[in-house]
């Protein structure tokens, strides 16, 4: 589905609401990328209608924010965010405003939004709606703030987040005044929630220019405010020197990772189980999920190791997952190709065909294929330490990673018996 018929395909929602008298427009981010011809991930609607009035037009709907006059409606299979215009008065935790007030007019509405890039609106005819010259911003690679940018960041802390975070995302520059802005607020940002501030700084991670997006983030102090990283401005400068702005970062547990080895580089790469727990507790304060800790870990491991192998074996590619190892050794590859010396100079010839090539030949990809189990060796040799079960099953699985024995039934159980003197060794 192109842009357009995203589109399209909610037009009927706004002449429902149209033909029942009131305004009704599409805004925001769905706009300006429709505008920079960018994916369209959520098409939202405002309108003059209150919101007992659009729950009147649309009887599938879900209540999801009506203290602030939003209606999620479900239409043609898809949800869509119908939203009173409002403005709003004192905010008070820099996030949530004291009160809301439902207008009839969209440039008050619009008034009330974080960028000129985002204040705009479209009808179905896609008649561009733009008081505060966001159109020309766009052209302009520009990002304002509407209005005054002290007010705007006053109103919601993690705006100054999306400055930064839009930098990256688009390769834009920030507009002088709302760039001082954000520097002379950063501190407001002590009381945004971190999974705010988190998702804000994984999409700079990810972002077509993230090295613009942390500049700006280190240049405003931003990072002095954000939980865990004040210390660790000195790491961010150093990730920014010694990698090229013209790759990407394929995704954001992989930046983290690497932002992690550049810590573990500048500490002398002395202690691995250090870095492994600052991990932790970076993930812990963040509050992300088991699994991206887990593949911070894994990346982590990774790039720690290549930094210090000049050969990937069967043994080392044991036990990791292949697209972890192809993504990390695309990007040192990209990051050579692009002059980088630091990552010449730490690691030898990239190989990401190698590792493609030295995976396959892997006799096993866990423990679950190996040719016995357990009962096996339980029916074969009958340990009187049933604990020595495991230990055989490990040592077996070294083996045959090793190619010291083939992966045969027979064969492990006679490789058993002739290196069983080993299995205490373990």
């Amino acid at each position: 589905m192109t842009n357009s018929q995203e589109f399209t395909k909610a037009a009927p929602i706004i002449h429902t609401l149209n033909e029942a008298g009131y305004e009704a427009y599409f805004v925001g981010g769905a706009v300006r990328d429709l505008l920079l011809d960018l994916p369209i991930h959520d098409v939202d609607i405002a309108t003059s209608a209150y919101p007992a009035e659009v729950q009147a037009l649309f009887p599938r709907h879900f209540d999801v924010g009506l203290d602030h006059g939003t209606i999620m409606v479900w239409f043609e299979g898809e949800t869509y965010e119908i939203t009173t215009f409002r403005t709003e008065s004192t905010y008070q935790d820099y996030r949530r405003p004291d009160k809301v007030t439902f207008v009839q007019n969209l440039e008050e509405d619009l008034l009330r939004r974080d960028f000129t890039i985002n204040a705009l609106a479209m009808n179905p005819d896609h008649k561009i709606v733009d008081y505060f010259h966001g159109q020309k911003d766009l052209a302009d690679q520009v990002i304002r703030a509407v209005g005054n940018p002290n007010d705007r960041f006053n109103e919601d802390g993690l705006r100054m987040m999306r400055g930064v975070r839009f930098a990256s995302q688009l390769d834009f520059q920030i507009e002088p005044e709302t760039l001082v802005a954000i520097a002379e607020n950063a501190g407001i940002l002590v009381h945004i929630a971190v999974e705010r501030i988190a998702v804000e700084m994984n999409k700079l991670w990810i972002g077509v220019n993230w090295h613009k997006g942390l500049d700006y983030f280190l240049e405003t102090d931003l990072i002095q405010y954000v939980p865990y990283l004040a210390d660790y401005k000195a790491v961010f400068t150093d990730l920014l020197g010694y990698t090229s702005d013209q790759v990407q970062i394929p995704n954001e547990s992989f930046a983290w990772a690497l932002f992690f080895w550049r810590a573990f580089e500048r500490n002398g790469k002395e202690d691995l189980a250090a870095i492994q727990q600052q991990v932790r507790q970076f993930t812990k304060t963040w509050k992300m999920s088991n699994k991206a800790q887990k593949d911070i870990l894994a990346y982590l491991d990774i790039l720690i190791y290549r930094a210090q192998a000049a050969e990937w074996t069967l043994v080392d590619l044991y036990g990791r997952e292949r697209d972890q190892l192809v993504l990390v050794e695309g990007f040192i590859e990209a990051q050579q190709a692009a002059g980088q010396e630091g990552f010449k100079a730490v690691f030898k010839q990239p190989k990401v065909q190698a590792v493609q090539d030295l995976f396959d030949q892997l006799p096993i990809q866990s423990l679950r294929d190996l040719a016995i189990n357990g009962q096996d060796i339980i029916q074969e040799i009958n340990p009187e330490n049933k604990r020595a079960i495991g230990q055989m099953l490990q040592f077996l699985e070294q083996a045959v990673v090793a190619q010291d024995v083939v992966n045969d039934r027979a064969a492990l159980l006679a490789y058993l018996d002739t290196h069983h003197d080993q299995i205490n060794e373990i």
